[in-house]
């Protein structure tokens, strides 16, 4: 049986569907995708992909308004103002609480147990280590940050005089992870650390996250800006930042390429470095560096750029073979996964450049839809900013 064409107006509600469309598929397949559902054959009838490109940038906007809009009230409500700032002196949060950590009987047992799989000099010593070990059943949040750059479009073509390697500027996007003790989640997007910082606070507050006793542990790649923007947000609460290994591994990989001549020795520092670093000894790692032979360094500018970053991060830097040994998380890879189907998996592809604008409202789109609140969007206008409530099961 043929399909009943659908009218050549289709009901708003169905024009709101559409700008959902872009966030699986390009802008060129949503097109064909929707005009074919609309049997919209006729050239003249047919709706263009820049038509459905600059509908998400509006889309995506509203909703970008409407959250910072409902993240304004909350703070108020809170006793914040607008700029995620405490202004309510009497205002208190719940502390961490002495069962907020695991019990020392249970770490002193686990560092012997690595400890008998350790040399000498690798052993792990309790009173030497500088972090806490968190009850992951009492932690307010896990939250992971990061920022997720792709190619910025050009306001012009390129010129036949310009360069072959230019340099290509970039659009960034910050995402965020946020995990409850339950393991309920939440992917929020912003075009900055800033927004962002007040985005999460506000999400932090509308879930009742912030008033029950625990610490906010975050994990992040080590950059400044996200450390500094944590740091003076959530100042009056505890809190933790773990430098996620991943980041770690591959700061290394990528640093000691540079500044290392010969393939063999190259892999072999990074090798030892990398073990000193799992066990948490930064001195350790520092001294590896500075032990290289002069005619093994061909670029002393990145070694110390190396050596400045695990310095800046020493107090980010834990035990992670004990973390792992007693079941904490010892990575980011929850944004990471969250930076692929937000942002990398769509915008990120050969041939592909993007205004700040459209890159940032195409990934809000596709994060409302990760958190299931794209019909609420479309039937209510509204974000409803908790964590999506589990999928009732089907009766046998």
């Amino acid at each position: 049986m043929r399909p009943v064409k659908l009218p050549c107006s289709p009901s708003p509600c169905f024009q709101e569907v559409v700008v959902f469309f872009p966030c699986h598929e390009t802008f060129r397949q949503s097109e064909a995708t929707i005009n074919r559902v609309w049997w919209r054959e006729e050239k003249t009838d047919r709706i263009q992909f820049r038509t459905i490109a600059n509908m998400v940038e509006r889309e995506g906007q509203l909703i970008a308004e409407q959250i910072g809009k409902k993240a304004e009230r909350i703070l108020t409500s809170n006793g914040f103002n607008t700029d995620g700032k405490l202004t309510d002196g009497e205002k208190a949060f719940q502390p961490e609480g002495s069962d907020a950590f695991l019990p020392q009987e249970r770490i002193c047992k686990m560092i012997e147990e690595l400890n008998t799989e350790n040399t000498q000099e690798r052993q792990i010593d309790f009173c030497q280590l500088h972090e806490t070990f968190e009850d992951p059943t009492q932690v307010k949040a896990n939250i992971s940050l990061d920022d997720v750059c792709c190619k910025k479009q050009k306001a012009e073509g390129r010129k036949k005089d310009s360069p072959a390697k230019e340099k290509r500027e970039m659009v960034y996007n910050t995402v965020a992870h946020i995990q409850s003790r339950s393991s309920e989640a939440y992917t929020l997007n912003t075009s900055n650390i800033t927004q962002m910082m007040i985005i999460l606070l506000a999400f932090l507050l509308q879930n009742g996250l912030m008033s029950i006793p625990g610490q906010l542990v975050f994990f992040t790649d080590g950059a400044r800006n996200l450390r500094l923007a944590i740091h003076n947000t959530f100042c009056f609460l505890p809190f933790k930042i773990i430098l996620d290994w991943y980041h770690l591994k591959k700061k290394c990989k990528d640093l000691l390429s540079m500044a290392i001549s010969g393939k063999q020795v190259k892999q072999q520092t990074l090798s030892e470095l990398l073990a000193w670093l799992w066990l948490g000894k930064v001195e350790r790692a520092v001294q590896v560096l500075r032990d290289l032979s002069e005619d093994t360094i061909k670029n002393k500018k990145e070694l110390e750029n190396l050596i400045n970053y695990f310095e800046r991060n020493r107090s980010c830097i834990p035990c992670y073979a004990l973390r792992q040994k007693l079941g904490l998380r010892v990575s980011s890879n929850l944004v990471e996964k969250a930076n692929d189907l937000v942002v990398s998996n769509r915008q990120k592809h050969n041939g592909m450049s993007w205004s700040a604008d459209g890159s940032t409202s195409l990934a809000t789109l596709t994060s409302v839809r990760r958190n299931s609140e794209h019909m609420n969007w479309l039937f209510h206008h509204d974000i409803t900013f908790t964590f999506p409530k589990p999928a009732a099961k089907s009766a046998a």
